[in-house]
């Protein structure tokens, strides 16, 4: 099951080593809260920590990126891209925001390639933390099957402590760049018996420690959803949404975007840049001759649970929601996916 096991001292340094040749990005505490951020020191990394208020995704896909520069001059326009293809490495990554990246990798990799979020992937190393219990209350990730994963890192650790109580990762490699960097490390060491008796404790412990908070199989909700569409719950729910964005803005999976051109003074050169966008905004869906598709904030929320639960899966092969319960702590008004998937279980 285990692959090396190191001290955390060790580990810090070993990823100070890693900091050498890629941008280290983690969970470093501001106040009582977590985000990832680019660290110059290992030891500012929170590996203990319970949730990030944001995924790592803002590094993969940020909320602003420019895409291209453009020229226009004497009649001519040249367009050169802008890529951001720094190796980096992102350090405590919880198996949820895993499968979120795995669905983004799914999604920028379909139809059209988007180079500029692929190029940025193919350069990033992911080393994953096993979560030993909920990070948070309202969290669902086990109900999503999204709290443990098996792929989508080169590393994972395994928090896991000897017979005298003295804490020690235990590493898996989930691929060939995980491997190279610490097969041949002297700071790991060959798991025991031992070691390996702690891991399969650590996972028992942790199978028990999820509850289950939807009331139905996660396989279930397309089918809900279906029957679904024309319910009086979305008006109900809807009218406490202020369509404020915040369940877009922290959610690990959306990507929608938009784009915006930026000119000089002269009109003759400026950039291309891409900019989050959220589908609960009430001019998502305004088009030209000031149509708005989806006027309504029940449309609007009608919408982004049908994209979580039922058409991203249907498109991707894999979900769109991963139970992390970051909209439903963002949510000024409280309202909540779960509750909404429940409800519909039970109007059924």
């Amino acid at each position: 099951m285990l692959d090396l096991m190191v001290t955390p001292a060790d580990f810090v340094a070993l990823v100070n080593e890693l900091g050498r040749k890629r941008r280290i990005i983690g969970p470093v505490a501001r106040g009582d809260r977590y985000f990832y951020e680019e660290v110059g020191d290992a030891a500012r990394l929170e590996l203990g920590f319970s949730y990030a208020v944001y995924g790592p995704k803002s590094f993969l896909f940020p909320a602003v990126e420019t895409l291209f520069r453009f020229e226009a001059d004497n009649g001519s326009f040249t367009a050169e891209p802008v890529y951001d293809d720094r190796p980096a490495a992102f350090v405590g990554v919880h198996p949820c925001d895993l499968h979120a990246i795995r669905l983004l990798d799914r999604v920028f990799a379909q139809d059209r390639r988007d180079e500029h979020y692929l190029r940025r992937r193919g350069a990033t190393m992911i080393i994953g933390i096993d979560c030993a219990r909920p990070c948070n209350e309202g969290v669902f990730c086990a109900d999503m099957k999204c709290h443990q994963a098996d792929e989508g890192f080169d590393v994972m650790l395994l928090p896991l402590s000897d017979g005298d109580g003295n804490r020690r990762w235990g590493l898996k490699f989930g691929s060939a760049a995980g491997r190279e960097w610490l097969t041949y490390s002297r700071r790991c060491t060959a798991p025991t018996a031992a070691d390996e008796r702690a891991a399969e404790t650590f996972l028992r412990a942790k199978a028990a420690a999820f509850p289950r908070a939807l009331t139905t199989r996660v396989e279930r909700l397309p089918e809900l959803l279906e029957r679904s569409y024309d319910s009086l719950l979305w008006e109900a729910t809807a009218r406490r949404c202020y369509s404020c964005g915040s369940c877009n803005l922290t959610c690990p999976t959306c990507y929608c975007f938009d784009m915006s051109d930026s000119l000089d003074l002269s009109l003759t050169s400026g950039v291309r840049q891409r900019l989050w966008d959220g589908c609960q905004l009430p001019g998502f869906a305004l088009v030209a001759g000031n149509h708005n598709f989806r006027p309504r904030a029940a449309q609007r929320l009608r919408h982004r649970i049908f994209r979580k639960a039922k058409w991203i899966r249907e498109r991707t092969g894999v979900a769109g929601c991963v139970g992390c319960g970051r909209c439903d702590r963002a949510c000024t008004a409280k309202i909540s996916a779960v509750e909404i998937y429940n409800q519909l279980a039970e109007l059924d």
